[in-house]
């Protein structure tokens, strides 16, 4: 069964568009913590959503950075990455904790659910 690494709360705020000849770009702000086992923290500064969208689909990317400590009490940060592929959400992470680095290589998936202006990202670990 896969395992749950983090669940990381979303609060959005009023973003920003522009649309051209062929692409359409929406970027929201956002800001963040981060609660699990592993990890819990917030994000830095507001971060980004930025969502592209033209005639071959629908493009997402959020990049941020969450400080706080790892689950041997150091404090730590940890960047996230997570692009949308064909089929699902992919995050990409880079850490400063040794504890945290099998991060870093494992296989790891991202699930989105949104209400509203709060979105909860769940990220979890193929087992």
């Amino acid at each position: 069964m896969d395992e749950l690494i983090m669940t990381i709360n979303v609060t959005t705020y009023e973003g920003y568009s522009v649309e051209g000849g062929k692409m359409k770009v929406h970027m929201v702000p956002f800001t963040a913590e981060a609660v699990g086992n592993y990890f819990n923290g917030e994000t830095v500064f507001r971060s980004y959503d930025t969502q592209r969208e033209n005639e071959n689909g629908f493009f997402l990317s959020a990049r941020y950075i969450l400080r706080g400590k790892d689950f041997n009490g150091r404090k730590c940060s940890i960047f996230i990455e997570n692009n949308s592929i064909d089929n699902g959400i992919v995050p990409t992470v880079c850490t400063d904790s040794p504890d945290l680095a099998f991060l870093e290589t494992a296989d790891l998936y991202s699930q989105l659910d949104a209400d509203g202006n709060k979105v909860k990202v769940r990220i979890y670990v193929h087992k």
